[in-house]
C-alpha cells in the first residue's frame, strides 16, 4: 500500500492549522521562544506516521471482512473491561482527576491569566503566588475532569452493554420506559 502525503494532508489540514495558530500564539506570547515553535514538526511528523499505521490496519481488517467500527467496537470492550475492574472511583479519580484534571488545569490557567489581565511573569513573580496559581488551577480542573468522567462512566457502560449483550436492546428499553 502506498501512503500519500497529499491525502494525509487532505484529511488533517484543519487540526494541523489550528494547532499551528496555538502554537504560533505561544510563540508571541512568550516573547519569541522559539521552543514552542519545534513542537510542531514533531508533532506533525508523528501524526502522519499514526495516519500511516491506521490505513495499514484498515487494510488488514477488509481482507479479514471487518470494518474499522468493528476494531473501534472490540478495542473499547477490551479497555473498558480493564476499567471496570478498576472500579468507577479509580476511573474516575485517577484517569479523570489526577490525569485529565492536568489537562483541564492548564486550560483554565489560560483562562485564570485572560481574565485577570495580568502576564505570566507577574502572576508568578512570587513563590507563594505561584504554587497558589499552580494549586488552584490544579483543584479545579481536577474537580472538573472528575465530574466529566464521572458522566463518561455511564455513557461507556451503556456501550460496553450494548456490545457485549445481545438482549441489550430490552435493557436499554427498561431504563427509557422509566424516565
Amino acid at each position: 500500500m502506498k501512503f500519500n502525503f497529499k491525502t494525509y494532508l487532505k484529511h488533517t489540514y484543519k487540526t494541523e492549522l489550528v494547532y499551528l495558530a496555538v502554537i504560533v500564539a505561544l510563540y508571541f506570547y512568550d516573547n519569541n521562544n522559539i521552543i514552542f515553535l519545534l513542537f510542531f514538526p514533531f508533532s506533525f511528523i508523528q501524526g502522519y506516521y499514526r495516519y500511516q499505521y491506521k490505513l495499514t490496519q484498515a487494510e488488514k481488517l477488509k481482507t479479514k471482512g471487518l470494518t474499522e467500527e468493528d476494531i473501534d467496537n472490540i478495542s473499547f470492550v477490551k479497555k473498558w473491561e480493564h476499567s471496570r475492574k478498576r472500579g468507577i472511583w479509580n476511573y474516575c479519580i485517577i484517569d479523570g482527576g489526577f490525569i485529565f484534571g492536568l489537562a483541564i488545569s492548564l486550560i483554565t490557567s489560560v483562562a485564570w491569566l485572560i481574565f485577570k489581565g495580568k502576564d505570566m511573569h507577574t502572576l508568578l513573580a512570587e513563590p507563594g503566588d505561584m504554587f497558589a496559581f499552580i494549586g488552584y488551577n490544579y483543584m479545579i480542573g481536577a474537580g472538573i475532569a472528575v465530574i466529566i468522567f464521572r458522566m463518561r462512566w455511564k455513557r461507556n457502560e451503556k456501550r460496553f452493554v450494548r456490545l457485549t449483550d445481545p438482549l441489550a436492546d430490552n435493557y436499554f428499553a427498561k431504563d427509557y420506559q422509566d424516565i
